[in-house]
């Protein structure tokens, strides 16, 4: 990160809060992670306990805990092991589509349908990973935005799918039960994610994202751990586009895999700070706070406005909103040491 995009992001932080206190609440949060996640869990079982019931407020809680999915499934590829997707989509319309067809078509359990489209949308993506993760860079962007165009061609094309029609679901279960759908799985993810980045499985997707050739030098499978986090991030995709066919009542080529939401579920990992569990997720509440409001008040403007977050939160904050924190609260242990006269004494010791 340059100088000039430091200062930008954190003056602004500085005149809000001391380091002192974002260092303590982030050696905190490390120290009771799996206590907060808990909490969460309470927390988040608590509204329809408490009267919150189907209608408008439920349906905008249940797309936050949907975006967060999508944010973090991308984040572990994305973020996590510095492969820069553009085609997460296409698991969830694969996984939106199993359901449906499981559901319409063949009378199959919801429950047992979702689990068929989690790992249909896994087998997909251990297939096309043998070649796209070949690739690097925005030639693997590329390639996986191929994935998805040629997966919603595909669906629009053949009778199964309802092709450009799509398929219309109405006997579905109650809202509730989407609600605490999205919501554990997103919790099983945030577990599964946060386990994994603290293993060694984890600092080899870390390693791959800094350098992999000297991450291959090292002995590292780089292959199987690409491979390994792909199926992942298209197991908890494909689960969350299997309960989304059944939660819209509807489904359809432009529906399963669709444009814009491709976009915003990236911007809300960035928005948030890739490379972490709480990013993405906290990107996702956010963004999605913020562009359900647009919609509401400003019809038609949501795309412009996520353009203009995504401009702001690259050129302000290109370490996302927990990226920049940790790096400010860094900068404590940093002046703890002296700041730059402890480099010098350390250079001038090394040169003695």
């Amino acid at each position: 990160m340059s100088t000039g995009e430091s200062d930008s992001g954190e003056g602004l932080l500085r005149s809000i809060v001391p380091p002192t206190q974002v260092e303590r609440v982030f050696d905190f949060c490390d120290a009771h992670a799996w206590k907060l996640l808990l909490a969460m869990v309470v927390v988040g079982a608590l509204p329809p306990l408490l009267g919150l019931q189907q209608g408008y407020y439920m349906t905008v809680i249940s797309e936050m805990y949907l975006f967060a999915i999508l944010a973090l499934s991308w984040d572990i590829v994305g973020g996590q092991t510095g492969y820069p997707s553009f085609g997460n989509m296409a698991f969830f319309g694969i996984g939106g589509y199993t359901t449906a067809i499981l559901v319409k078509d063949f009378a199959v359990a919801f429950p047992v349908a979702m689990i068929a489209a989690g790992l249909l949308a896994v087998a997909f993506a251990a297939v096309i990973g043998a070649a796209v993760l070949r690739l690097r860079g925005h030639y693997f962007a590329i390639a996986t935005l191929g994935v998805l165009l040629a997966a919603q061609q595909v669906s629009r094309i053949i009778d199964i799918t309802g092709g450009a029609s799509g398929k219309i679901l109405l006997d579905v279960p109650p809202g509730t039960v989407f609600y605490y759908l999205f919501f554990g799985v997103l919790v099983a993810e945030m577990a599964v994610v946060y386990y994994l980045s603290n293993t060694r499985f984890g600092f080899i997707l870390n390693a791959i994202r800094d350098d992999e050739e000297k991450a291959t030098a090292m002995g590292f499978n780089t292959a199987y751990h690409k491979t390994a986090a792909w199926m992942l991030a298209a197991l908890f995709t494909g689960l969350a586009g299997g309960g989304y066919s059944l939660f819209n009542t509807f489904i359809d080529p432009q529906t399963a895999y669709n444009g814009a939401w491709n976009v915003e579920l990236i911007a809300m990992a960035l928005l948030g700070g890739s490379g972490t569990v709480a990013g993405p997720v906290i990107g996702a509440f956010g963004l999605h706070t913020v562009i359900e409001y647009v919609e509401t008040a400003f019809v038609g403007w949501q795309l412009v406005m996520l353009g203009l977050v995504v401009i702001v939160t690259v050129i302000e904050f290109p370490e996302g909103f927990v990226g920049t924190l940790r790096e400010y609260a860094g900068e404590m242990e940093y002046y703890k040491r002296g700041g730059m006269a402890a480099v010098e004494d350390e250079e001038v010791s090394s040169d003695e």
